[in-house]
């Protein structure tokens, strides 16, 4: 293999690798793809070491010369749509259907893929708000303020996400928020149930894809990127209850709380 095929076959093994981490890809997933497109490309001597935020590989090229690349991968967003486009995409590499052209061409298509519209995301935090208050023994008094929460919610997190704000800061105030808008509406309703209405908003913010695929990475033994997800999972946790504490804290300071 020329030099230049080299590094145009390593360069797409890296990019397809940071696909799947960058839409949520789990760790083991990403390496074994790029280990199989390895295969597929005669990329010899290939060794790859996948973290949560990060790829480290190596490689020999034709002259005998090693070849090192490392990746950072800071942002994780989830979109199981281009993680399937990639594994598609590796599986004809490896069944020869597809050359080194073809594989770029077709990469490219799959993190061209779009996300899901702002209107689309914030009517599913709508329903899904609604849907875990009923869940949780809510009436349509708790499901109607459980869906105003997940909308101010929704709303919070992409207006934020714009202006590149920390998530940790972020699920804070979506969950101060939140909270603040059920005790709003039970000083003029008191037979709304504040506790439900306020975690069926929250289980939205909830971090379920990073609590999953951490146990599920600790399981792989791939202990450091499960503890990663899991301190990621546990931050985020932490952030929510910190904003509905504000909340009620501040709701109390005001004599809006008897207790």
């Amino acid at each position: 293999m020329d030099s230049e095929r080299f590094e145009e076959s390593l360069d797409l093994i890296l990019d397809a690798g940071q696909a799947l981490l960058e839409n949520g890809g789990e760790v083991f997933r990403a390496q074994q793809t790029m280990e199989i497109m390895a295969r597929s490309l005669a990329v010899q001597n290939f060794h790859v070491y996948v973290l949560t935020n990060g790829i480290f590989a190596s490689a020999r090229a034709g002259d005998g010369a090693g070849v090192s690349r490392i990746r950072h991968v800071p942002l994780v967003s989830i979109h199981l749509g281009r993680v399937e486009a990639v594994n598609e995409l590796s599986r004809e590499l490896a069944g020869g259907q597809l050359d080194l052209d073809g594989a770029r061409r077709k990469l490219e298509d799959a993190r061209a893929l779009p996300q899901t519209s702002p209107r689309a995301d914030r009517l599913a935090c709508v329903v899904g708000s609604a849907g875990f208050a009923l869940l949780f023994g809510g009436g349509m008094l708790e499901m109607a303020v459980a869906a105003l929460g997940g909308l101010v919610e929704s709303l919070i997190c992409q207006q934020f996400g714009k202006r590149r704000i920390n998530r940790i800061f972020t699920d804070i105030v979506a969950a101060c928020l939140n909270t603040l808008c059920a005790l709003v509406v039970s000083g003029f309703l008191p037979v709304l149930d504040v506790n439900t209405a306020t975690i069926g908003a929250l289980m939205v913010l909830t971090p379920g894809v990073a609590l999953t695929m951490g146990i599920r990475d600790i399981i792989n033994a791939d202990y450091l990127s499960g503890a990663i997800r899991l301190l990621d999972a546990v931050l985020i946790a932490g952030s929510i209850a910190c904003g509905v504490v504000l909340a009620w804290l501040a709701a109390r300071g005001l004599g809006a709380l008897p207790w």
